[in-house]
């Protein structure tokens, strides 16, 4: 028997009203200026969106917790030090003492945890001994500050300017053109056929949503989704579809709505997704997990067990960039 998802309404509801789409980040500098040198290592401003809290750590540091965070410490070594250059290169695109846009409505903060809000997920060394037990962390800490320290201090580039770093878990066999799920298209966010995420968990997933559920989620009043379906109109519909078949725009009855806002209301892992209806239930198949821009995360896993180094598993994802030092100067 398929379980269904249980949605929690009023939190939903919330996220429906105050939802931050995860959309490509602009900075104060444009993509063709220079970017500042640094004669030192960075800090970063960081609001744990969690607590409220604001830490101020170096870069590094800071590269350490998000790697730990963002991908598994099973992936391969190559694997994490292309994450690290991934989550340094976001980092310095946003530094406020770097030109970068900062957290929205947070002069004091330069990134957030809040991956809905257009953040990177974090883990302290504290949260991860408590999370991976004493015995666990010393080992996988230490494959994470490997990949750091193996890739300090280096970026991603376009044109002399650190890239809009985009990444999420897997991409299901192609990743996506940054215009087809967003708005700008930016030379190096091109799609690419990707063979190498196969064996990935999130490949093919299965998920059960009550159509009552879903109503209420998106606030529509009883019987209306009914109501919709007796007009010809599906309880959901695919308005239109990217290039490698996820869906760009929604219909919840007679309601359009985000693909960023079905996905938090459903927990579907991802947008390339199909569906059938019976009983008053919506039951989903899903192809790969994230918004499938930039690097795949179990595509460069897969990469790195084939023997790639995290500089090809990088050119492969961004076409036309190059792997470049911070920039230093008196």
């Amino acid at each position: 028997m398929r379980r269904a998802i249980a949605i929690a309404f009023l939190a939903l509801l919330f996220v429906l009203v105050a939802l931050p789409a995860i959309i490509v980040k602009g900075c104060q500098y444009s993509d063709t200026a220079a970017w500042p040198s640094v004669t030192q290592e960075p800090e970063v401003r960081l609001l744990v969106h969690t607590t409220g809290r604001l830490v101020t750590l170096p870069l590094e540091e800071y590269v350490a917790g998000v790697v730990a965070a963002e991908m598994p410490t099973s992936f391969e070594p190559e694997a994490l030090k292309a994450q690290a250059v991934i989550a340094r290169t976001f980092a310095v695109r946003n530094l406020r003492a770097l030109g970068g846009q900062g957290v929205a409505g947070r002069t004091d903060a330069d990134l957030t945890t809040d991956i809905w809000a257009g953040g990177q997920a974090w883990l302290s060394q504290d949260d991860a001994r408590t999370q991976w037990g004493v015995l666990g962390f010393y080992g996988r800490w230490q494959k994470v500050e490997a990949a750091v320290t193996g890739t300090a201090g280096l970026v991603l580039t376009a044109s002399g300017v650190p890239i809009e770093a985009a990444y999420h878990s897997t991409c299901g066999g192609a990743t996506e053109n940054s215009e087809d799920v967003w708005q700008e298209a930016l030379p190096y966010l091109r799609g690419v056929t990707d063979p190498w995420c196969a064996d990935s968990p999130w490949t093919r997933r299965e998920t059960d949503v009550a159509v009552a559920d879903l109503a209420k989620a998106f606030g529509l009043d009883a019987g209306v989704l009914t109501t919709a379906a007796g007009k010809g109109h599906a309880y959901v519909e695919v308005v239109e579809k990217t290039p490698t078949g996820r869906a760009r725009r929604l219909r919840v009855g007679e309601k359009e709505v985000t693909v960023s806002a079905f996905r938090r209301a459903t927990g579907l892992p991802s947008a390339r997704l199909s569906f059938t209806v019976s009983g008053g239930v919506l039951h989903f198949v899903t192809v790969g997990y994230g918004h499938g821009v930039g690097l795949c995360q179990y595509g460069a896993n897969g990469m790195a067990k084939a023997g790639k180094d995290y500089r090809a598993i990088l050119l492969f994802y961004f076409a036309g960039t190059e792997v470049e030092a911070l920039r230093t100067g008196s």
